[in-house]
């Protein structure tokens, strides 16, 4: 077989914690992940993911920088157009045998888009979830590009064969970042020092609050008040908060003019922000919370297998599957606050196996191998 190319193509922060496991596993199998790096992981206001690749020994082979400035539905929209041209390009160039694409966003609807029209073969993980708003078509499009499929559920893989795919080519592995999760448990806590950031010193060995909200493409014009309704009801909550900054998604500007907003007019409680963190020292980080609130499929996915109590609130993660960690409140402060202090007077749950049991890194990278063992 030599040393085929392999195109892995990462989007965003939250992407790479899916992914490293299993270009980790495909490095100890003797193949050799490319990285095209494009979208907000080559953005330093979105923690460069890109750097922490490089800094773990991965080769990025491109970078593609096609994010506008504004983070809006245009521009959502207008990025994807770009990105297809510039990847297009990239890959025309690679040629390689095999593109892996990860989860819902329209950048990796622009990648699939570009290596379907180029006839090169297209793996997607996590297809076949429901979480509401555009991220449904976004995924079900790119199911409806991808050659082979990598599932986190059994229930994903049935949804994925529904949509056209073919039995013999949808693997349910589980969701790599359940690896990273696995490791987490195990390493030594995240410290205030190692914790970085802006605002007042947080103790991160004591219980705090954490808190990570995304805006839904559907909900855009009302993504500042959904934040401010949030921030309003962990300001209720009588421990520390810290507040990681939203994804690059429209309504993602809006929401962080609130967060200053929210940090400025109650300067006399402590709110600690920050931008990112190594995949694997934030999944650290969010196994120490006293429960983590917001809408970020963190709390559905790696959650449930740290046994950290959620809040998962509005309608962003509608559809994809729960373990018993997560409470849904809608956008009520008083609702979300109760459900904060219910979550933390409850404490730690039982660890769930939903999406992984920690050997999806190993698993997907075994399906890669024998994708390119079978050939086209």
């Amino acid at each position: 077989m030599g040393n085929p190319s392999i195109a892995i193509v990462l989007t965003a922060r939250s992407s790479w914690a899916k992914l490293e496991p299993v270009c980790c596993a495909m490095v100890y199998r003797g193949l050799s992940p490319q990285i095209i790096a494009c979208g907000s992981a080559l953005l330093e206001r979105y923690g460069r993911v890109v750097d922490v690749v490089r800094d773990q020994g991965y080769t990025v082979a491109a970078e593609c920088w096609t994010v506008h400035e504004g983070s809006t539905l245009v521009t959502s929209a207008k990025e994807t157009g770009a990105l297809v041209m510039d990847i297009t390009s990239v890959l025309w160039t690679m040629r390689p045998q095999l593109v892996v694409v990860c989860a819902d966003r329209h950048e990796v609807l622009a990648a699939a888009t570009a290596a379907s029209y180029l006839h090169l073969p297209l793996l997607h993980l996590q297809g076949g979830e429901r979480s509401g708003s555009i991220d449904d078509k976004v995924r079900g499009a790119v199911t409806a590009l991808a050659d082979y499929h990598c599932v986190c559920t059994a229930r994903a893989r049935y949804r994925v064969y529904g949509l056209g795919g073919i039995w013999g080519q949808i693997w349910h592995t589980g969701c790599p970042s359940i690896d990273v999760a696995a490791e987490a448990i195990a390493d030594t806590p995240v410290t205030p020092e190692e914790l970085g950031g802006a605002g007042p010193r947080l103790d991160t060995t004591r219980p705090f609050v954490l808190c990570l909200q995304h805006p839904v493409s559907t909900e855009v014009d009302t993504a500042a008040a959904q934040m401010a309704t949030t921030l309003e009801a962990i300001a209720m909550v009588s421990l520390p908060r810290l507040v990681f900054w939203p994804a690059e998604e429209a309504g993602a500007d809006a929401m962080s003019k609130t967060i200053r907003g929210h940090i400025v007019a109650h300067a006399s409680q402590t709110y600690h922000t920050k931008i990112s963190l190594p995949p694997r020292r934030w999944l650290r980080l969010v196994r120490q919370a006293a429960c983590l609130v917001g809408n970020s499929s963190t709390g559905i996915r790696e959650c449930s297998f740290l046994g950290t109590p959620v809040v998962n609130i509005g309608t962003r993660q509608d559809g994809r599957e729960r373990a018993t960690n997560v409470v849904d409140v809608p956008y009520e402060a008083d609702q979300i606050q109760q459900a904060v202090m219910a979550q933390i007077a409850h404490g730690r749950y039982p660890s769930s196996t939903l999406y992984g049991g920690g050997t999806a890194g190993h698993d997907t990278a075994a399906v890669i191998e024998q994708i390119l063992d079978d050939g086209p």
